[in-house]
């Protein structure tokens, strides 16, 4: 699978990685097995990818457990991220417990999770400097940050990355953090590339919706969600006309704008991986991405972005 460099950092990761949130478990995700999860990042790294993303915010460490355990013997074939709060406070508690529970001296890539309002950047960011400059992280993230939280964290320590939600139809990156990563050669992984499922086509109607996380998500709600459908079925003719699947074409959107480094790929097992992993290793024509983009904007002047994709809103 072909790699990119993340940022100005070292690490070359495969253009889609394993996120592991369900893996988690409660209270987001339902009827999750532990072994099917282990076999899943097992299988990921057997087909090639090389960056599994996790945090302490799924299952209050229980996901960061799971890859630990899958992990022993192949660390050396992984580029592990993870994720803390903001609290500076905390912040070296959090990285001590996250790596307990994986088994492992360090992490590549760790990231805040949210930023706090009522906690300067600077503050945040010069923790996560201080684990830096203690050996236990290689490289700084952060996650869900706006353009201005990305200016002043950059005022304070330089990192390599940046992880916001980005797909077809959630494209508020691109009118700010997308230009502003490239040009301060900031990496970009997108998470929810195929919105929860919604690009897969395996959802035709709001009833066939399970009733877990997916439940608050903007894209899934009445007036949103048939016009979601209606995109859908105008990339299905391009899949078809490639012989792709749905979620295929979707990845390869992603990847294929500027200024993204990967998408993080969900699956509760192997063979859900399988079906994603097609969305790398070809190229949609450059009027298809121009077309599935056009259609996107459909859905995306529908949102509201004053929070995020599920209506969250983190603590000050």
């Amino acid at each position: 699978m072909e790699k990119r460099r993340l940022g100005r950092s070292d690490m070359e990761i495969t253009v889609l990685g394993l996120g592991t949130w369900v893996f988690g478990k409660a209270p987001h995700w339902k009827d999750v097995d532990d072994d099917e999860s282990i076999r899943t990042i097992h299988a990921a790294i057997d087909m090639g990818i090389n960056f599994l993303d996790t945090a302490k915010a799924y299952g209050d460490g229980y996901s960061e457990s799971i890859v630990g355990k899958a992990i022993k013997g192949r660390r050396d074939e992984v580029f592990l991220a993870s994720k803390c709060g903001a609290d500076p406070k905390i912040i070296k508690k959090d990285i001590d417990d996250c790596l307990k529970r994986m088994g492992i001296d360090y992490i590549d890539l760790y990231q805040v999770h949210y930023p706090r309002t009522s906690i300067p950047i600077a503050e945040t960011m010069g923790a996560m400097a201080e684990i830096q400059k203690a050996g236990k992280i290689r490289y700084i993230g952060v996650s869900n940050f706006s353009l201005e939280q990305l200016k002043d964290a950059l005022e304070t320590v330089r990192f390599e990355c940046c992880q916001p939600p980005y797909n077809i139809f959630w494209r508020q990156i691109e009118e700010d953090i997308l230009p502003f990563c490239r040009e301060h050669e900031i990496g970009v992984i997108c998470y929810s590339p195929l919105a929860q499922g919604l690009l897969t086509g395996k959802f035709r109607s709001r009833s066939q919706v399970p009733d877990d996380v997916r439940a608050n998500n903007k894209l899934f709600q009445e007036g949103v969600f048939e016009k979601c459908l209606e995109v859908v079925d105008f990339m299905e003719g391009i899949a078809r006309r490639h012989n792709r699947t749905l979620a295929e074409v979707a990845l390869n959107w992603v990847i294929h704008q500027p200024g993204v480094t990967a998408a993080i790929v969900g699956a509760r097992r192997p063979s859900q991986l399988q079906e994603n992993l097609g969305g790398a290793g070809w190229s949609l024509t450059d009027e298809e991405i121009k077309q599935i983009g056009h259609r996107g904007l459909e859905v995306s002047k529908l949102l509201d972005y004053s929070t995020n994709m599920w209506g969250y809103k983190p603590p000050a």
